[in-house]
């Protein structure tokens, strides 16, 4: 009788409802996701507070009311909503909306196109390795909001893992749909990719060395004044690369700010053909002559 007489009798509190947005006007879309909750102060019987704690009711939002405050700020009057909102849930009555306010960014909904990088993970068999590797399309239209598009430079497909490589692959990716692009829509779900395998052989030459930036007054003698250069080259490319393909520079410049008391040697221009290139010496003694 106690706990009857008490849950008849009517208490003021503040509930929390998940809301619903409606009427968004169409030729804007959400450039980010507003809140999702908004705090009411109601009164009710304890009957029907009780049970408002348990209801999954959502409070529709009008957005066909917005105001606009900038290009893409907008806001809406809690208090324009309120009738809407005391009808959804009528066993109650409103004393305030808490959030006197709520903020959106809108925008128009835009499109650009950005390349598609894929994950390749591959263990290569012994000798073996990638000599190229295609993508069809190599890129892909995005549309969406306006902001989340501009941080958008690229996307991704799913992992590719495989070991023992020595064979071309020829498969279909699905693009990686993360957090960054959840609210983006993709002009294609998957593209094939296309990795062409061969197996590797390791070629070198003694380069020249380029000595850049040395002040007129004085000359430089290297020592040595070639460099080996080593790098990888698949067997099918091997004929195709020739010494005047590398550029090897130091510059004196470098030398001098850093205080060092040999040259560095750098590449400068290498084939695209081949890969894990080095240099050796990685220092190279001078003498200057004034």
């Amino acid at each position: 009788m106690w706990l009857l007489i008490n849950l008849s009798k009517k208490y003021t509190t503040t509930l929390t409802y998940s809301v619903e947005f409606l009427a968004l006007p169409q030729d804007k879309i959400l450039q980010e996701t507003p809140v999702q909750k908004i705090n009411v102060e109601v009164m009710g019987s304890g009957f029907n507070l009780f049970a408002a704690n348990f209801s999954r009711k959502k409070l529709p939002l009008d957005l066909s009311k917005l105001k606009k405050k900038s290009k893409t700020d907008f806001y809406l009057l809690t208090a324009d909503q309120k009738a809407k909102i005391q009808e959804k849930i009528s066993s109650l009555e409103i004393v305030n909306i808490v959030e006197d306010s709520i903020y959106f960014k809108l925008g128009t909904l835009a499109t650009k196109k950005v390349p598609v990088i894929p994950k390749l993970n591959l263990a290569y068999k012994l000798g073996y390795g990638t000599e190229k590797v295609t993508i069809e399309p190599d890129s892909i239209s995005i549309s969406g909001p306006e902001l989340q598009l501009k941080k958008i430079k690229s996307i991704t497909t799913k992992n590719l893992n495989l070991e023992d490589v020595s064979e071309n692959i020829t498969t279909k990716l699905a693009i990686e749909m993360s957090e960054e692009v959840s609210n983006i829509r993709v002009s294609h779900e998957s593209v094939e990719v296309s990795v062409l395998i061969d197996e590797f052989t390791e070629g070198n030459f003694d380069i020249p060395i380029r000595i850049i930036n040395i002040p007129k007054e004085i000359g430089l003698n290297t020592f040595p004044k070639k460099v080996k250069v080593t790098y990888k080259v698949g067997l099918k490319n091997y004929q195709k690369i020739t010494e005047d393909l590398f550029h090897v520079v130091c510059d004196y410049n470098k030398t001098k700010e850093n205080e060092l008391t040999y040259l560095i040697p750098e590449l400068k221009k290498e084939p695209e053909l081949t890969s894990s290139v080095r240099i050796s010496p990685q220092k190279i003694d001078f003498l200057i002559q004034k």
